[in-house]
């Protein structure tokens, strides 16, 4: 939780843990704590507030204001935050879920600034994605355009989180990668199981890349494997979409020398070359600054404003 300028200088910030099992009663409580906290920090009254960002991990209705069912936060669903936070502060409130808010935040303040064209991808746990269309967030008819990691790469694939069969999210993410790993554990001879300690739960999109830059050769044929996956669906959006740049979260922005080489060359090779000459596949800017910069695109966004020059 942060308290910033708009321009996003930071004045005061906290960060707190999550806890499930508390529901939005308390957990409402420790919000409205740990903000009057860091207003106070930032020497910032009430009164003084321009707006309120909220980041969401999860569905929600913008402008109503209100959560759908949130997977990781039991029973939130239907909960009104905007009144009850706009009720506390007197200042408005703006929210969106957290893929649609880092896509705004990569937009205005990272690697995609200067596209208006531009597609997001989450690229840690799960596969989400943010879309920038025509200079604008796309969020679709029920707000829930996006869900690129949702796409069918291979029909007969491994099971998503979702219950559906090889989607993007199931051979991409992290833990997707993770499942997969564990279905070859033990076979041929790999630095993998040792990074794992033998403990095939151990196994990550971590310790992948770890053991890929160490040169191992079953990682290197995974991992080479994985590309294809990902670039068959990037492909696919740029068919679809047509964009100017698409910007990849967290495993892509921290392992860069890994993945853009071999991405860009195979997402050309799988499609036309009219829809290439311009197109960047760049990694994410904010992967360890979203919490601040996320919440504060959503009320620029929302106000139809532009970051001030001041800009780290």
């Amino acid at each position: 939780m942060v308290s910033a300028h708009l321009n996003g200088e930071v004045l005061a910030q906290k960060r707190i843990p999550t806890q499930p099992k508390d529901g939005p009663d308390k957990g409402l409580e420790r919000i409205l704590e740990t903000a009057e906290e860091i207003l106070g920090q930032a020497q910032v009254a009430k009164n003084d507030l321009t707006a309120i960002g909220l980041s969401v991990p999860g569905p929600l209705d913008p402008v109503a204001g209100v959560f759908f069912k949130l997977p990781n936060l039991p029973g939130w669903e239907g909960f009104r935050i905007r009144k009850k936070l706009e009720e506390h502060f007197s200042a408005p409130l703006y929210m969106d879920n957290d893929a649609n808010a880092t896509a705004l935040a990569e937009w205005k303040f990272g690697a995609g600034r200067g596209y208006d064209h531009m597609i997001y991808l989450t690229m840690s746990t799960g596969i989400g994605g943010g879309l920038i269309l025509d200079g604008k967030l796309y969020r679709g008819k029920n707000f829930n355009a996006g869900e690129v990691g949702h796409q069918v790469i291979l029909p007969d694939g491994p099971p998503c989180g979702c219950g559906l069969l090889g989607h993007l999210e199931a051979l991409c993410s992290g833990s997707g990668i993770a499942r997969r790993l564990r279905k070859i554990f033990g076979q041929g001879n790999s630095v993998m199981w040792e990074l794992a300690g033998g403990d095939r739960k151990k196994l990550s999109a971590e310790i992948l890349t770890q053991a890929v830059r160490q040169g191992d050769a079953v990682a290197q044929e995974f991992f080479q494997q994985t590309l294809e996956y990902l670039a068959t669906g990037l492909s696919n959006l740029v068919f679809i979409l047509n964009p100017e740049a698409i910007v990849l979260g967290t495993m892509v922005a921290k392992n860069p020398d890994l993945f853009l080489k071999p991405l860009n060359r195979l997402v050309r090779e799988r499609v036309w070359d009219v829809f290439t000459p311009n197109l960047k596949i760049l990694p994410a800017q904010l992967v360890d600054q979203v919490g601040v910069y996320a919440p504060l695109a959503v009320i620029l966004d929302a106000m139809n404003l532009e970051p001030e020059e001041l800009i780290p």
